[in-house]
């Protein structure tokens, strides 16, 4: 997560930081993330956009529960 973080905006210039996972986040991955401004989307977050009871990755405002 730190290296993702310490590139994806100064390196990559990017504009929306994104780390997606099949599993769960640390909390201290949680923490660094949101205090970076990365959003994090874990298993449980994608089982609710497949089964269509959560957001579409494009439609989701501001960071999504870690």
């Amino acid at each position: 997560m730190q290296r993702f973080g310490g590139t994806c905006f100064t390196v990559h210039h990017a504009h929306i930081a994104v780390m997606v996972t099949t599993s769960t986040f640390t909390q201290q991955a949680a923490s660094y993330a949101a205090t970076q401004g990365i959003r994090l989307y874990d298993e449980q977050w994608l089982a609710g956009w497949v089964s269509r009871t959560g957001p579409a990755p494009w439609h989701q405002v501001g960071l999504p529960a870690a």
